[in-house]
């Protein structure tokens, strides 16, 4: 059975959501790129900065209606978390392909 998961307002929902979405969009958009550590980290910062500019620059300031795509504090720092994840992110899929690849016997496909 389901169970829903309470928490202060936007405390976890947004973490939560964002990790899971944008991690399967990732692997789905960019997964066949990113099979070794090299690629994959460039492809994660890249996605890192894409996802910041969507969210803290455009679609959460105009959710505050604030000036959308402005840099200030808020923005500037955010930007280096994004960068930390979208890095992450990239590295953990490399890992993880490499790891299936070597169990299935499909090792530089």
């Amino acid at each position: 059975m389901a169970t829903t998961v309470q928490a202060p307002q936007g405390t976890a929902v947004i973490p939560v959501h964002a990790i899971v979405f944008a991690g399967t969009g990732f692997g789905v958009l960019l997964g066949h790129l990113a099979r070794k550590p090299a690629p994959a980290a460039l492809l994660g910062l890249i996605y890192g900065t894409v996802w910041w500019v969507l969210g803290a620059l455009w679609i959460m300031t105009a959710n505050m209606h604030l000036p959308v795509l402005t840099w200030n504090a808020v923005t500037s720092s955010s930007l280096g978390a994004h960068l930390v994840y979208g890095l992450l992110l990239g590295l953990a899929f490399s890992c993880i392909a490499q790891a299936t690849a070597r169990r299935t016997g499909s090792v530089g496909r």
